[in-house]
């Protein structure tokens, strides 16, 4: 459990800044105010039927949660991969 809990942390601490300096990004605001950003998602909405802003919000956090996903994986992976390399040295 304490090793799940230690994945859980460390994927919030490597995610939550991203998200946090994405969105405070006046670069990244100006393009999505522009539509350029919406642009971008288009094939994403597209494939998941959204219609209107809020379906296009629930896809934006599915897809921050997919990442967030994702880096909670891979940062299993790594501890796993840490803990490997340590046990043949010792």
């Amino acid at each position: 459990m304490k090793k799940v809990l230690l994945s859980f942390v460390a994927a919030l601490v490597l995610t939550l800044p991203v998200y946090i300096g994405i969105g405070k990004n006046e670069w990244v605001n100006d393009w999505f105010i522009n539509g350029a950003g919406w642009d971008m998602f288009t094939p994403l909405f597209r494939l998941c039927n959204a219609v209107g802003i809020t379906g296009d919000g629930g896809i934006l956090i599915t897809a921050m949660l997919i990442s967030f996903v994702l880096v909670l994986v891979a940062s299993a992976v790594v501890r796993r991969a840490k803990l490997r390399v340590s046990t043949r040295r010792g």
